[in-house]
């Protein structure tokens, strides 16, 4: 059987195209990776790479050997991860994905005490915007999802790997520059006048399923932006209009830094706290009850804490 670390090393040399710097990466002498990857070659009896005085290039089979060597690494260590909870309930990694339409604050309380009671355990927080919050928890990219939208895909509702529960309800605003022409209308603003000037929207991180957007019209232009803190300076700069989530809008709205107006659109939003079951361990049983219910998830992470700095809500 081929030494997991001999993979290891085969991959840092056709990543880094050069033996050196995969040394350097690996903490190992030039000599021992060489070494190693030619008595692999002898083993197997193929030229994995083609070398030259600067630089090494993959041969065709060894394209092959690093295409599936990657897969078979990713199995080892989860074998060792499930190994490992089996053992002791425990996750060895919890990864939770945060949708950008909560307050993140919280989060760091999240942090300590589960280091507090198990700090073996692993912790990644990753930030998710629309579907991708539902496509992250679907491909395995998180345990949980704090804020995944209301609209379910077929794919989780068809599924029964999945649970959630509802975080109550999450309000918008339309807001606006204060200089900004829409914000001197006095009427309710419709879809007609909003089409006259450019949106700001957040850039869904949705890999497979559909992606979506808080606020484009037919024929809009738009404004793409990676979350809503920046949505927040071009909205403070005048560059367009966006609905935001209301608990990120009110420290701005009572600064008259921006303007919030009626809108005939529909605004009745909620969200989900949801995870895999699948896969959940007592790690994610204990950070499902440290979250807590429906209300105490919605004044938490859906709305906005006057006792708490302007950029303890923003993503």
């Amino acid at each position: 059987m081929i030494p997991t670390e001999s993979l290891e090393i085969v991959r840092a040399v056709a990543h880094f195209r050069n033996f050196t710097a995969a040394a350097k990466h690996l903490h190992k002498v030039p000599s021992a990776i060489s070494y190693t990857v030619r008595k692999l070659e002898e083993r197997l009896d193929v030229q994995l790479f083609l070398r030259d005085s600067k630089r090494v290039e993959l041969t065709p089979a060894g394209e092959h050997f690093i295409k599936h060597t990657g897969q078979l690494l990713a199995d080892l260590e989860e074998l060792e991860n499930t190994t490992k909870q089996l053992a002791s309930g425990w996750e060895h990694e919890i990864k939770i994905a945060l949708d950008n339409v909560v307050n993140q604050g919280m989060v760091y309380d999240l942090i300590r005490d589960l280091q507090a009671i198990r700090p073996e355990t692993h912790l990644t927080i990753n930030t998710e915007v629309y579907n991708g919050s539902w496509d992250a928890l679907f491909h395995n990219r998180c345990q949980m999802v704090i804020g995944a939208p209301k609209q379910i895909p077929d794919n989780i509702l068809s599924s029964d790997r999945f649970e959630w529960k509802s975080m109550g309800e999450l309000n918008w605003d339309l807001v606006m520059a204060p200089d900004h022409p829409l914000a001197k209308v006095d009427s309710p603003i419709n879809e007609e006048m909003l089409r006259e000037y450019s949106s700001i929207c957040i850039q869904d991180t949705s890999r497979v399923f559909r992606q979506g957007y808080n606020l484009l019209l037919e024929d809009q232009n738009l404004l793409l932006m990676p979350s809503f803190r920046m949505a927040i300076e071009c909205l403070l700069k005048g560059l367009g209009v966006t609905l935001l989530p209301s608990h990120f809008a009110q420290p701005y709205i009572e600064q008259e830094l921006l303007v919030r107006k009626d809108v005939d659109i529909p605004m009745n939003d909620s969200c989900y706290l949801a995870w895999n079951r699948e896969t959940m361990g007592n790690g994610v049983r204990w950070v499902i009850d440290w979250l807590g219910e429906e209300n105490w998830l919605n004044k938490v992470w859906l709305q906005h804490d006057s006792n708490k700095p302007m950029g303890y809500h923003i993503p």
